[in-house]
């Protein structure tokens, strides 16, 4: 009982102090809770200081038997002022544009300043509305997976539309001789590589030059049947010039080459090859792209008659250019294309009709992003082939003139070093204008894709399909090309490098097709960043329908490669 007395002694001051205020139906009105950034706040603090009483004060006008003598610095529920509803919190976007946050020291009591993002500055940007959101988004993804993890990008150029004959760049693997050498400038080493090149900056580009010299011997120089072995120095300079932009990108590659075999029938054999590309933003949803490649040599000694061969090799100039325009509507993108190109014969032999002709080619593709990875598209495309000397001389010449139309789908890859490329199946028809010319169908493969499996590997696949017309006139050859290249980094300073590459000539003639298979295997030993030794071994077979026309070549080379 004295416990309990004790107890109910001690809480009669706080029971008598209450039951003034339920007589009248009031509430007690507890302090308002205030966050960490209004207590931190200099305004905050002060404005704390101000309205705060201290708690004699507070108790005081607590114990007041009149309610309205109770001071009231905060209104009650039901005249609390509306506010505005507060502003869901965004979702996080690594692609979004940052955010300014509020100054904790500049926090008024009861009021907070919102915050609103601030998007990135594109100057080439229109206005842009809530709608086209996801838009942006999806464009942002695909930059960012496009972009190359190294200052060298792997020359990985889109597929020609249809069989346009586009001269082949100065790093295509579809190049038969020294498949190896092209896979080693289509991937190459990251910039944390030791051994990569750092190359030279010019303004707003950056140049890579090579230098790659080599001596050799080779048991058939000419690559002909019964052809002569013999040694042979080769010289190859290359470079490759880099934009250096915040936009667009632009790229020029060069190679050109000289060969002396020391024995055989053909002495010097010279080559050249220059491409360009230059890709640039209309928009944000146009983008174009220009292309251009000229390619020089001789006429190899297989392809002339066997009575012409100790007369001097014609020179081939092959020249192309296209322009492309790209245009995004959501996940659907529209692409078109047209491409000139030109292959001209200089040096004929007296009697030959000339063989120089243009390709003309326009095509259209329509492509569906299932993701910034993953696109399958279709293409149509239509070409004009026009040979400059289509006269018709007697009553066995035809016309040379012809259409060719082809459709294909295909896929592009974008995972970024993992996968990357277009490779695409279809159908195409040589069209001759001459009713006695004979129409060629032919299925078409086409692809160039780069895969790395694992880090320090890289596999290129590149395959082509062409239309090459017939000396005469009267057929043409289907020509199928595809090349498997490999490259692997044994150790720091010792790369791997291997290719197979096959090529099968379809001719409407009888006994001329023809099937050449190449295989190399190579290393590349780095002394320091810019001295290399290089080692290579290449076998070819070439079988022919033709009488005694299959032959074979093993050659051996040993250089030095200087990089900058």
């Amino acid at each position: 009982m004295t416990t309990a007395t004790a107890a109910l002694g001690l809480a009669s001051p706080f029971l008598s102090g209450l039951c003034p205020m339920a007589a009248f139906g009031q509430t007690l009105s507890m302090p308002e809770l205030r966050t960490d950034g209004e207590l931190l706040g200099s305004r905050g603090l002060d404005g704390l200081r101000t309205d705060t009483r201290t708690l004699s004060n507070a108790s005081g006008d607590l114990s007041a038997q009149d309610p309205a003598q109770r001071p009231r610095d905060r209104p009650l529920l039901d005249e609390a002022p509306a506010r505005e509803p507060p502003t869901p919190a965004r979702e996080f976007d690594l692609f979004s544009g940052p955010d300014i946050k509020a100054d904790a020291l500049d926090v008024t009591i009861g009021q907070s300043r919102a915050t609103k993002p601030v998007p990135a500055a594109n100057p080439r940007s229109d206005p842009v509305d809530a709608r086209d959101t996801g838009e942006i988004r999806r464009d942002e993804r695909r930059r960012q997976n496009s972009r190359p993890s190294t200052g060298l990008p792997p020359g990985n150029p889109p597929l020609a539309a249809g069989v346009a004959g586009e001269a082949l760049p100065a790093d295509s693997s579809l190049r038969t001789n020294r498949p190896t050498e092209a896979i080693g400038r289509i991937v190459r080493r990251g910039e944390d590589d030791p051994f990569a090149p750092v190359g030279i900056r010019a303004g707003r580009f950056i140049l890579y030059p090579e230098l790659l010299q080599t001596l050799g011997t080779s048991t058939n120089s000419d690559q002909i049947p019964g052809g002569e072995g013999g040694a042979f120095s080769e010289t190859t300079v290359s470079a490759r010039l880099l934009s250096d932009w915040s936009q667009d990108e632009a790229e020029l590659n060069s190679r050109l080459t000289f060969r002396r075999n020391f024995s055989g029938e053909t002495r010097d054999d010279p080559e050249a090859a220059v491409d360009g590309r230059w890709r640039f933003d209309l928009d944000r949803l146009t983008t174009a792209t220009l292309r251009g490649a000229v390619a020089y040599r001789r006429e190899d000694a297989g392809e002339i008659d066997a009575a012409l061969r100790n007369s001097d090799r014609p020179e081939i100039l092959t020249a192309s250019t296209s322009a492309q325009l790209q245009r995004d509507f959501g996940r659907l993108r529209m692409t078109g294309t047209g491409t000139a190109a030109r292959e001209a014969y200089y040096g004929q032999p007296a009697g030959f009709r000339d063989q120089s002709y243009t390709t003309l080619t326009a095509g259209l593709r329509a492509g569906y992003e299932l993701s910034p990875a993953l696109s399958p598209f279709i293409e149509g495309s239509v070409g004009w082939r026009l040979f400059d000397d289509s006269s018709i001389r007697g009553p066995n010449d035809v016309g040379r003139d012809s259409l060719l139309p082809s459709l294909r789908a295909g896929l592009m890859l974008d995972l970024a070093e993992k996968l990357t490329g277009e490779i695409a199946a279809g159908y195409a028809w040589n069209l001759p204008d001459d009713p006695a010319a004979e129409t060629t169908g032919t299925p078409t493969l086409d692809a160039n894709l780069v895969w790395s499996p694992r880090r320090g590997t890289d596999v290129n696949f590149a395959a082509r399909t062409a239309f090459e017309p017939e000396t005469a006139g009267t057929s043409t050859t289907t020509s199928y090309t595809g090349s498997l290249g490999l490259r692997h980094v044994l150790t720091a300073r010792a790369d791997l490098t291997a290719a197979l590459t096959a090529e099968y000539s379809d001719s409407t003639l009888p006994r001329e097709d023809e099937i050449a298979l190449t295989g190399e295997t190579g290393i590349t030993y780095w002394f320091n960043r810019t001295l290399a030794f290089t080692g290579l071994y290449s076998h070819q077979e070439v079988y022919s329908d033709a009488d005694d026309g299959d032959y074979s070549a093993d050659t051996i080379r040993l250089g030095l490669k200087l990089q900058r």
